[in-house]
């Protein structure tokens, strides 16, 4: 169980970059050819699974040790109620890569599938992100469907953090500019 919570927190903390709604930045001269917004509603103490132990025990003052390995899949939404519009689902994993006093690092990879009306397709991201409060990305490494050879970027920020019966459920929103070549 105290895998599980420490977990929640560390995929919490990842899947919870700050950008406001709406002000998705981008560089160069030319905007996204898509700009997805969507609600992720991970409910920790279900849809996860610890896979591989960590090697190495947590260093004092974190949460997880090095080398934990956790499998998850959770739910896209349209609106930050889980009972909106279901979007698709993100399922990935999560790898504990450093931990130190100050802070614990996670290498992400996942890949979102998303279906809304005529966009519908998959993209893969991967990234690594620090176990705080500071801002980060993913970098979009490609797709499938409406998504083939995509790239771009996708950043989030926390909603809520609510306990459930069965666990934790954390909602974060999130927007991907998403560059196509066609």
């Amino acid at each position: 169980m105290a895998v599980r919570k420490l977990l929640s927190v560390a995929l919490f903390v990842i899947a919870s970059a700050s950008l406001a709604p709406g002000s998705t930045a981008h560089k160069g001269s030319r905007p996204p050819s898509v700009v997805l917004k969507f609600y992720l509603q991970q409910q920790f103490g279900v849809n996860e699974l610890g896979m591989v132990a960590a090697a190495r025990a947590p260093v004092s003052g974190t949460f997880t040790g090095f080398g934990l390995d956790v499998v998850y899949e959770f739910n896209v939404t349209a609106g930050k109620s889980p009972q909106s519009k279901l979007l698709g689902y993100v399922r990935g994993t999560a790898i504990v890569v450093n931990n130190t006093a100050a802070s614990t690092t996670f290498f992400v990879q996942n890949v979102i599938h998303y279906d809304n009306d005529n966009v519908r397709g998959t993209l893969s991201q991967q990234g690594e992100s620090t176990f705080s409060s500071v801002p980060w990305e993913f970098a979009i490494v490609g797709g499938t469907g409406v998504f083939r050879n995509a790239y771009g970027f996708n950043v989030g920020r926390i909603i809520s953090s609510t306990s459930t019966p069965n666990g934790n459920l954390i909602t974060t929103y999130y927007e991907a500019s998403i560059f196509l070549d066609r």
